[in-house]
């Protein structure tokens, strides 16, 4: 399977409410398990990504520590405006181990993808997404 949100597939991070220096929101497209996007602990936290274009996405894994609750949305617009919802759902507590979450959404051609966690007071990691 194609993972249209590698960085070298020519995805990126448009926009994430939490920048940490030293766990930048890029990490999660790298393609590694080893580095990670982390939260500031203020909730909801949101970020954007921008996939090289339009395409229809089929799965989307996310490999995180401490989400909750997930809400994703999409767009097909040229600018990240517009979004529809995809799909909301909650995560099992794996107390203290990674948490590994497949989805196949119905039908959906995105340009953006905004993921939205809604924690309580927890930090989250995003350690990699794959669509």
């Amino acid at each position: 399977m194609l993972d249209l949100v590698n960085t070298t597939a020519g995805a990126q991070v448009v926009m994430a409410s939490s920048n940490d220096a030293r766990f930048p929101p890029r990490n999660m497209l790298d393609g590694k398990l080893d580095t990670f996007w982390a939260t500031t602990g203020l909730y909801p936290q949101t970020f954007v990504i921008a996939l090289s274009e339009a395409a229809d996405v089929k799965n989307i894994t996310i490999h995180s520590y401490n989400i909750k609750d997930l809400k994703i949305e999409k767009s097909i617009k040229e600018d990240p405006v517009e979004f529809e919802d995809v799909l909301e759902t909650g995560f099992e507590s794996t107390e203290g181990t990674p948490q590994q979450k497949n989805f196949s959404p119905p039908l959906c051609e995105a340009r953006y993808l905004k993921f939205t966690i809604k924690n309580q007071d927890m930090i989250t990691f995003v350690l990699y997404i794959k669509l």
